[in-house]
């Protein structure tokens, strides 16, 4: 149900404004009436304040604080700076991680050349003696090369051979800059030499010539040494501020709370040449001795009257245990409008029948039963609801699949399982299921149609229900009918002529017998089809449930069919393929069983019950 709202009209001197705006704060059951308006420059830096915490508080809780961990005697960062040293370390850790990865490139490179002397390298060059080097596949390369070429192997990996060459040619400008140019080959000599130099020394053929290293692996081991100390610093210190997270909440939630009080403030209108204030503002009614209390201890003016229907006044649920574990699928979809119904304790049991229906394998419910019995004690408070639905959800598929005898993927209807040989009559066929989720989805449409009528009375009288009425008398008499196979029995008959007045003349009291003749056919024909397409989207229940057991079963037969006749490893493979079939089909069929029904309620039912929709959550100003 929908609680009751009462409507707030305050007026105060502009002095007193901020202060009643914190005492409201701290009251926390008023939703002021905001205006529809766009931010201004304040409130657009405290948001982009508030989205720099978020950033840093996430970064901070994926960190895993050691409770046995020594805090620091005296932690002088402010919140602010903290922020700011957070930026600036991810900052500095993805220059560090850049430089590790680039150094470890680096030495996959140089790593066949072992550690080298770079200067003595450099002393040779200026004296003339240049070291080449050079990389050519083992297949290609012939140990003639070693007599041939001035050249010495230095390793061997990868398929490759790694050497360099000892070229004492003078070599030009041009020479020194073809660093693996394309060689050429001498007709007579048959020696290789480079294009670009025509003094170069002879280099064996089918060699490459590679880039000299400008690191040997042991600078660059000490690159990724000290890359990977920075970032061992860089995380200790984050470390070291994920102890006082509770430093940066505090001013988050600061923050979030200045927003809110600059949010109402800028709701409120002024008057009398800014000497007054007035503001509005939703307090459920049950609350509302609480804050007569407190206004009238203030000493504030204000009006206090109850929403009308045509207000736009905030919802607020109010459901038993049962119902208010589907609020959140409620609000998946759009809140009711204040003067209608709340759909959620209609809807609830059908939802836990269709979600059985659709896993319909008692093994899959039973898990989910008892994981989220196990879960649960040590869940925290927003996730306990979440996990009390999914334990009715989890009877509702073991309920279904009890019904049909299906677990784990067996179905027990045809098992040669002694035990159950004197109950295989009792488990439900394929075919009594395929029409029972067609039955279902009449009983639900026609229950929506009630739902309508007490909807339409509410808002309208009950005189804009005649028409839904005549709707569902014509179905149910028809259905009611047929059973008794009395289709055209005078009873019948007489009940078909009041359902086709009702529905042909009473559509719109008050307009004209002709008009409301026109609406009627047109209605009726857009009722006819819809009916047809609403209840054979039902067929969607068995069809889910079929399939599911049937890829268990399917899953069934490969972890024992596959299992090669070997102890122990028959074993571990049937184990590996039920664990990852059965996995993989749980997780599907959920996925399914949560979609299809949210579909049949959103679609169906809230379409046959007549649901408005475009509603507001109730938002009170509180301080967090």
């Amino acid at each position: 149900m929908i609680v009751p709202m009462t409507k707030y009209s305050f007026l105060l001197y502009h002095r007193d404004f901020d202060a009643f705006l914190s005492k409201l704060q701290e009251l926390g059951v008023v939703d002021i009436v905001k205006e529809n308006r766009s931010i201004d420059d304040e409130e657009r830096a405290i948001l982009a304040q508030i989205d720099r915490y978020n950033a840093a508080a996430k970064q901070l809780a994926s960190i895993e604080v050691d409770a046995n961990a020594q805090s620091a005697d005296r932690f002088v960062l402010s919140a602010e700076q903290m922020v700011d040293r957070i930026e600036a370390i991810e900052h500095e850790r993805e220059q560090a991680d850049a430089a590790l990865k680039k150094a470890q490139k680096d030495l996959a490179d140089v790593a066949p050349w072992g550690n080298f002397d770079q200067s003595l390298i450099e002393k040779l060059g200026q004296k003339g003696v240049n070291i080449r080097f050079f990389s050519a596949s083992e297949r290609a390369f012939a140990d003639e090369w070693l007599q041939q070429y001035p050249i010495e192997v230095i390793s061997q990996s990868g398929g490759s051979v790694y050497f360099v060459l000892i070229d004492t040619a003078p070599r030009t400008q041009a020479a020194e800059s073809a660093v693996g140019g394309r060689p050429t080959v001498d007709v007579l000599t048959g020696n290789y030499t480079m294009a670009t130099d025509s003094h170069a020394t002879p280099i064996p053929p089918d060699a490459t010539e590679l880039r000299q290293p400008q690191f040997s692996p042991a600078q660059i081991e000490a690159e990724m040494q000290r890359c990977q100390e920075q970032m061992a610093q860089l995380d200790g210190e984050l470390a070291l501020m994920a102890q006082h997270a509770d430093v940066l909440k505090a001013e988050q939630t600061r923050l979030i709370n200045q927003l809110s009080l600059k949010e109402a403030a800028s709701s409120a209108s002024k008057e009398a040449g800014d000497m007054l204030v007035t503001l509005q503002g939703w307090v459920p009614t049950p609350q509302r001795e609480t804050i007569d209390n407190a206004l009238q201890s203030d000493g504030v003016i204000y009006i206090a009257e109850d929403a009308q229907k045509d207000d736009t006044a905030p919802i607020l649920f109010k459901n038993g245990r049962f119902a208010r574990l589907f609020e959140p699928i409620t609000k998946l979809y759009s809140f009711p409008v204040y003067s209608e119904l709340d759909l959620t304790p209609f809807f609830a049991p059908f939802y836990m029948m269709f979600f059985g229906f659709c896993l319909g394998d008692a093994g899959y419910g039973l898990l989910f039963v008892v994981l989220a019995m196990l879960l649960r004690p040590r869940a925290s408070a927003e996730m306990k609801p979440i996990l009390s639905l999914a334990i009715f959800l989890g009877l509702g598929a073991v309920i279904f699949g009890s019904l049909t005898g299906t677990l784990f993927g067996i179905n027990l209807a045809e098992s040669e399982w002694p035990a159950l040989q004197n109950y295989k009559q009792l488990f439900l066929s394929q075919e009594f299921m395929f029409k029972f989720s067609m039955i279902l989805g009449v009983v639900q449409i026609i229950f929506g149609m009630c739902v309508k009528v007490a909807n339409l009375t509410i808002v309208l009288g009950w005189k804009h229900a005649l028409s839904t009425i005549g709707w569902i008398l014509l179905l149910v008499s028809t259905i009611v009918a047929y059973g008794l196979d009395a289709l055209m029995a005078p009873w019948h008959m007489a009940l078909m002529g009041i359902a086709a007045f009702a529905i042909l003349f009473l559509n719109s009291p008050g307009r004209n017998p002709l008009l409301n003749l026109g609406l009627g056919l047109w209605g009726s024909y857009n009722m006819v089809t819809g009916l047809l397409g609403d209840v054979l989207s039902y067929i969607r229940l068995f069809a889910l449930g079929l399939s599911g057991g049937m890829l268990g079963g399917v899953f069934n037969s490969l972890a024992f069919g596959m299992s090669p006749d070997i102890p122990v490893v028959k074993q571990l493979v049937v184990v590996l393929i039920l664990v990852i079939g059965h996995g993989i089909n749980i997780f599907m069929s959920a996925l399914g069983s949560l979609v299809h029904p949210v579909r049949l309620t959103f679609v169906e039912f809230y379409k046959n019950a007549g649901f408005i929709g475009g509603g507001r959550e109730y938002q009170p100003l509180q301080r967090k």
